[in-house]
């Protein structure tokens, strides 16, 4: 009897085209093609005066964009997400239910909101220049097609290609996968499985009304 290998490399789906595509763990020669591509990246960024992550943390500190005050408020935004997502896993009524997972999709939208006044400086600094491009390195190494072939021969195949979809699809993927996360992350939040339970409970009512109508049609004919 042949024995059937199971597949373990992690699956996604390009939206458009319909292809799949899949994520197979990087080796250790991809991992060091990718880490000097992180420090040559790095060093351009130093030659052409892009700051460093601790010089526009300083710089935002001076302007006031952070300091004590930010660090506060981002607390109690989390406070008030973890004490609504609380309140939601409680609750019972529908009714209920439903408010309170609008209240938690405020909450936590807040809360990016305003992490974004040290997330988005930060996005520009060199360091996060350097790791988008590790990143870059890492999807053109270890996205494959079904059959284990690589779908960019290497990582300036993977810049020059005009399918700009796939190119950034494949990197949200391995983004996901490098941070433990699977592809639907956003739909396991409580307030999304909230949503989603409420909408299966009238799927289902809606399901028995529709075969409580059918009966009866057949019972009159």
């Amino acid at each position: 009897m042949v024995e059937i290998k199971k597949d373990d490399r992690r699956k996604f789906v390009d939206d458009e085209t319909g292809n799949k595509y899949y994520i197979a763990t990087a080796t250790a020669d991809d991992v060091r093609k990718a880490d000097w591509q992180y420090s040559r990246t790095y060093t351009k960024c130093l030659v052409e005066g892009i700051t460093t992550t601790a010089e526009m943390m300083d710089i935002l500190t001076r302007r006031g964009i952070i300091g004590t005050d930010f660090e506060q408020r981002s607390e109690e935004l989390t406070n008030n997400l973890n004490s609504n997502v609380l309140l939601l896993e409680v609750s019972k009524s529908p009714e209920e239910k439903r408010e309170l997972a609008l209240v938690v999709q405020k909450c936590r939208n807040d809360l990016f909101q305003w992490n974004q006044r040290l997330n988005g400086p930060l996005s520009n600094t060199a360091e996060q220049i350097s790791d988008d491009v590790r990143l870059e390195v890492l999807t053109a190494c270890m996205v494959q097609t079904e059959d284990g072939n690589k779908v960019w021969e290497s990582y300036d195949v993977y810049l020059e290609d005009k399918n700009q979809a796939v190119a950034l699809k494949s990197r949200f993927e391995v983004m996901l996968y490098l941070q433990g996360l699977e592809s639907d992350f956003l739909n396991t939040t409580p307030e999304a499985k909230a949503i989603q339970e409420l909408e299966d409970e009238a799927n289902g009512v809606l399901n028995m009304v529709d075969k409580k109508k059918d009966g009866n049609k057949k019972i009159k004919k």
